[in-house]
């Protein structure tokens, strides 16, 4: 019976801590799998859902077998790290993340603490009525802050949520959309080194969404690549590349988000490498390397630059409150442009 609530579980969230350990006591891997065409089927499904934004993953489990709703994440994750690409893993971790968000939400007050503690280490419990209104939840100020980084919406903010002893009180739902966040996240930023050479039903898989994935970023690519107009360039990224005329140093995080913009926009690699010319620390060699290595000239990985959401989570968003409306710096820039063109 233990086995069966776990397995249960663990479909329901297989990126989870108890998830991974119950695949690696099965001892599941890609070869084993690949013989299963239920299981290659929804890999396949749940990466070409997340890369189609008029579709979502169902709140409901969408296998009556929970080992292939288990096993078909553990595909997919592994083909999401060996293509490569940043665009499709920011898709897939919010389709999964937003699947978890409908189990989460039919999940006791009392287990959710319990689960957050386990897979984030918040420091998290259950509340009750405070000052005459009643919430489900407590949440450290410093795990909540870390994980609503991103969020635009004024109701968010730290200053708008009531507070008690250094934890923030929050209703069920409240808690679930935190929780969902936390879980985007972290698979962004669960990135293993993938060879792309797979078992033959699951290669199949990985050449058609490798194929999807180049066809959508080639078609953004065309749209904000021609003439750079500096003009149509968000606010973070046009004070970034003040900075960088000025030769003001940057952090590293900023230097990699102007990179990816200017490289993506249609700059060439001699033509970024021109512009940290002027940093006080410039090394030739050093920055040569590290710009081919985010252009995908050194690597598997072409990178794109962050979501307006890290980059206010960072402190490079020059300002977050008109932000709100801003999901992506190059979205931003290729509607900028085609505005500008037709003024």
């Amino acid at each position: 019976m233990h086995e069966d609530i776990s397995i249960h579980e663990a479909a329901k969230y297989p990126w989870s801590v108890m998830a991974r350990s119950l695949l690696k006591n099965l001892d599941v891997t890609l070869g084993e799998v690949d013989n299963n065409p239920r299981v290659v089927q929804r890999a396949h499904d749940r990466l070409t859902q997340a890369l189609d934004s008029r579709r979502t993953q169902t709140r409901e489990m969408q296998s009556d077998d929970e080992y292939i709703e288990l096993t078909s994440f553990f595909v997919a994750k592994a083909l999401v790290d060996g293509i490569g690409s940043m665009f499709l893993r920011r898709r897939w971790a919010t389709a999964e993340a937003k699947r978890a968000e409908g189990f989460l939400l039919k999940e006791s007050e009392t287990k959710l603490p319990q689960f957050a503690k386990q897979e984030f280490n918040w420091q998290i419990s259950s509340a009750g009525r405070v000052a005459s209104r009643v919430f489900s939840h407590r949440l450290h100020f410093s795990n909540y802050l870390d994980a609503t980084a991103g969020f635009h919406e004024r109701e968010w903010k730290l200053v708008n949520k009531r507070l008690d002893k250094g934890y923030v009180l929050l209703r069920k739902s409240e808690t679930v959309r935190v929780i969902r966040a936390a879980v985007e996240k972290m698979l962004i930023r669960d990135i293993k080194k993938v060879p792309a050479n797979f078992p033959p039903n699951i290669q199949k898989v990985y050449e058609d969404i490798d194929e999807t994935v180049r066809k959508q970023t080639d078609r953004m690519r065309q749209e904000i690549q021609g003439e750079i107009v500096t003009e149509a360039f968000p606010p973070c990224m046009q004070a970034l590349l003040a900075d960088m005329n000025e030769g003001k140093p940057l952090s590293h995080i900023a230097r990699f988000a102007i990179t990816a913009f200017l490289l993506n926009v249609g700059m060439d690699v001699d033509s970024v490498l021109e512009l940290f010319m002027r940093a006080p620390d410039f090394r030739e060699d050093l920055a040569r390397y590290q710009i081919e290595h985010i252009a995908g000239k050194r690597g598997s990985t072409e990178y794109t630059p962050p979501s307006c959401a890290y980059m206010i989570s960072v402190r490079l968003c020059v300002d977050p409150d008109k932000a709100e409306s801003r999901r992506h710096p190059l979205a931003y820039y290729r509607r900028r442009r085609k505005w500008l063109s037709k003024r």
